[in-house]
């Protein structure tokens, strides 16, 4: 047993501690995490033109490699003193330029009533601790002012200074304008901004924000400009750059509290409703969506007669987005990911409930034609889980599980369970011992899937694999609403990384495609990227899926090299950090195919003509 003393408390100064662990602040330290260091100085602008002081925000990638910029054109950041307690209660004096850029949990979105993207005045800091370098000017008082970090650390204090000299040729009269250089070191190996982030972010803030006016620069100093009139542009643009075409008229909906914009598409398979609060996407949605689809539900009861559908039917090609409006919203995690504020769902489900309720008033036949789309889904996906063969098959499965289930030893509630489909009995084993228990499960498959494309409904029934496969899922077929039975918040494909190993997986995402759709647009279904190569080098595990990234990461081509030819012939040991440690592993969440088109191409990849795989393949 490790002992516990004085030695092993660790007290970190300044903004150390988001530096040593900054994952609950960034979220991954991969191109998601470098991203968040550009979008939290850019959401503060936001926050500045939600406020009504500031009408610009401006990204810019500098000439120079790894340095990035932002500006605004709002009223700048106080710069004089202000007495603040210590954590003795002792009196200090600061400038509030270096409280807001770098003191941890200092800022003005604790108390009051503004409409703010951040919540807890860590996300610029965050920021500063992660970079290299770390600069702040602002414009107040007739005056630019300036502020500058190295590693966290202040090196030039509150001073008086001149213009900052933008890259390109820009320049600025007023406002806040940040330039920071990102510590690679403290993020995941070749780690780079994806810059297609940078432009989603750009358009969306550009629509969920009335007239606001984002601007991005390139490094090759080209500049895009985007203005618009709202949310109802973004479902124009949306349908049109899926190529869906719509039933009835788009949902549109504004009020103090939130701006709402969606419509009922042909995009078969999928849901696509962007989530935000104040404008910052919320990547698992939260509160605000469920009061948005729950106050739908309800306000459709009128026209469903003896109709029968779920609440995921309904959903079906549902586009659009939804932006709640709080101040001090709760968030289960820094990256604000989900909504989890108590307060918004009563409030915005009897606001949502009247606005669906008033629409529908005047769009009745469009009302009436979505409950029959909704029950004409349902009765598909039912007439497959209630056929009497395949519910003798999978209850005699759930006898069986013992041999391929290594479930759960722990209480974690479903949504926080996993499940591993894992290819053949040795990586299973091996997947057994790797797993954490208490919150996730392994399935032993045995040869591979049945192509549920090019096969007859008999075939799938007795199937005695996706029996098995379906049991394992914990899938109760007797009951009334047998999707609700599903055990687990994740199903995860663990393939061999081979040829071998992407058809295995492919059979399985075409088996819960055809059958459980619903796993992909709750977002469930996900897949192991599996390294190809290993090495040891100098105590580290490393990994990728070149021979040239390994020798990259070890710094050196002095290193031997594995092939991972399959699970199989990998540890326990090795494998955790690769597929199941939450944090190091690297996954794929799959999504459904975005239009009409692609679900179309999907089912002819997998179907039973070979025509179209010859043409993908270029051999037609």
């Amino acid at each position: 047993m490790s002992g516990y003393s004085e030695k092993n408390i660790e007290r970190f100064a300044g903004l150390a501690g988001i530096r040593k662990k900054p994952t609950p602040y960034i979220g991954p330290t991969d191109h998601n995490g470098l991203w968040c260091l550009w979008r939290e100085p850019a959401d503060n602008a936001v926050d500045q033109a939600l406020a009504g002081r500031n009408k610009l925000v401006h990204l810019i990638q500098d000439e120079k490699p790894n340095t990035y910029w932002v500006l605004d054109a709002g009223e700048g950041i106080p710069v004089g003193v202000k007495t603040f307690d210590d954590e003795r209660g002792r009196k200090e004096k600061m400038s509030t330029l270096y409280v807001v850029t770098g003191l941890t949990h200092g800022g003005s979105n604790f108390s009051g009533d503004t409409i703010s993207r951040g919540t807890h005045g860590i996300g610029i800091k965050a920021t500063n601790a992660m970079s290299k370098s770390f600069r702040v000017w602002t414009y107040r008082e007739g005056q630019w002012w300036v502020i500058g970090y190295k590693d966290g650390k202040v090196t030039d204090d509150v001073q008086k200074a001149k213009a900052p000299k933008l890259p390109h040729g820009l320049s600025v009269k007023k406002g806040t304008v940040v330039r920071f250089e990102p510590d690679l070191s403290l993020f995941r190996k070749d780690t780079k901004i994806d810059f297609n982030d940078v432009k989603n972010w750009c358009e969306l803030t550009a629509y969920l924000v009335s007239g606001l006016e984002v601007k991005f620069t390139s490094k090759s100093g080209k500049t895009k400009t985007l203005v618009t009139k709202g949310p109802k542009d973004y479902i124009l643009h949306q349908v049109e750059s899926l190529k869906c075409s719509v039933t009835g008229k788009p949902f549109v909906f504004s009020s103090k509290e939130a701006d709402i914009a969606v419509a009922f598409t042909d995009a078969e398979g999928s849901e696509l409703v962007r989530a935000y609060t104040n404008g910052l996407k919320n990547a698992e949605g939260g509160e605000h969506v469920k009061a948005l689809v729950d106050a739908l539900v309800t306000s459709l009861k009128p026209f469903k007669g003896k109709l029968q559908y779920t609440p995921t039917d309904l959903r079906e090609g549902l586009l659009g987005l939804v932006n709640y409006k709080i101040s001090a919203p709760q968030f289960n995690n820094q990256p604000k990911d989900k909504l989890i504020d108590e307060r918004v769902y009563p409030v915005a489900y009897k606001q949502f409930l009247s606005a669906w309720t008033e629409f529908w008033k005047s769009n009745k036949g469009m009302a009436k034609q979505l409950v029959q789309r909704a029950s004409e889904l349902r009765k598909k996906t039912a007439d497959f889980l209630k056929d009497k063969k395949l519910i003798k098959n999978v209850k005699a499965a759930h006898k069986g599980l013992a041999a391929k289930l290594a479930d759960v030893s722990g209480n974690a509630p479903a949504s926080a369970r996993e499940l591993y489909l894992v290819e053949g009995d040795s990586a299973g084993g091996t997947a057994k011992l790797a797993r954490y228990r208490d919150f996730q499960a392994t399935f032993a498959m045995r040869g591979k899937p049945l192509n549920v494309m090019e096969t007859t409904k008999d075939k799938v029934n007795n199937n005695k694999e996706i029996a098995g496969i379906f049991a394992g899922l914990g899938l109760e077929l007797g009951a009334k609403n047998p999707l609700d039975t599903i055990r687990f918040g994740k199903i995860i494909l663990l393939a061999d990384p081979d040829v071998d190993g992407r058809h295995i997986n492919c059979l399985l995402l075409t088996l819960f495609w055809k059958y459980l759709p619903v796993l992909f647009k709750e977002g469930r279904i996900h897949m192991v990227v599996s390294p190809e190569y290993m090495a040891r080098h100098k105590g580290k595990l490393l990994f990728g899926m070149t021979k040239a990234s390994v020798y990259k990461q070890a710094g050196t081509e002095k290193v031997e090299i594995r092939h991972i030819k399959g699970w199989g012939e990998v540890s326990a040991t090795d494998m955790q950090p690769l597929a199941f440690e939450v944090g190091k592993r690297r996954l794929w969440r799959v999504m459904p195919p975005k239009d009409k088109k692609g679900v179309l191409e999907f089912h002819a990849l997998m179907g039973k003509s070979s025509a179209f795989r010859q043409k993908l393949l270029g051999v037609a």
